[in-house]
């Protein structure tokens, strides 16, 4: 870190009658200030206390109103809104089936100690672990594989 500022996001909470959040920032592309309220909902968790959450403004449309722990702001987008609005997934929601499932069987292979690399041999059973699990494991990253290289062969060329 060089310790040089970036970006900078002021921002003043208030918990009382109406909560909200207020957010001023610059967009950098354009320079224009942007300067907007997000509306705080709280909830009792069960074990006592308070927590507090935003109130998605689904963007500028503000169809959305979930509440959500975390927003974001979508590259090429300007203002904070939660995942869905964003329309940000993780990696996996985005891999087709062959993936998928390749991706479940090479965990299974790295969670036995073994290598993600599906050429080579599969991994040993670890200390500790049951045979039946270690085979049920072995069993399933295999099905996994098969599973993978068949959805591959369906998956259109081009």
């Amino acid at each position: 870190m060089t310790g040089k500022v970036m970006r900078r996001i002021e921002y003043y909470v208030d918990t009382g009658v109406d909560p909200h959040a207020r957010l001023a920032y610059s967009f950098p592309p354009t320079g224009e200030h942007l300067d907007y309220r997000l509306d705080l909902v709280s909830t009792c968790p069960n074990y006592g206390g308070q927590r507090w959450w935003f109130v998605c403004p689904g963007g500028v449309s503000g169809a959305c109103r979930r509440r959500v722990r975390k927003l974001y702001v979508a590259p090429g987008e300007k203002y904070f809104a939660c995942r869905r609005c964003c329309d940000l997934r993780y990696a996996s929601q985005r891999e087709d089936d062959a993936h998928r499932a390749m991706s479940k069987a090479q965990a299974i292979r790295m969670r036995l100690g073994g290598s993600a690399a599906m050429h080579e041999e599969f991994p040993g059973k670890p200390k500790r672990m049951r045979w039946k699990t270690y085979r049920l494991l072995r069993a399933r990253s295999h099905e996994l594989w098969l599973e993978s290289l068949t959805a591959a062969l369906r998956l259109p060329t081009g």
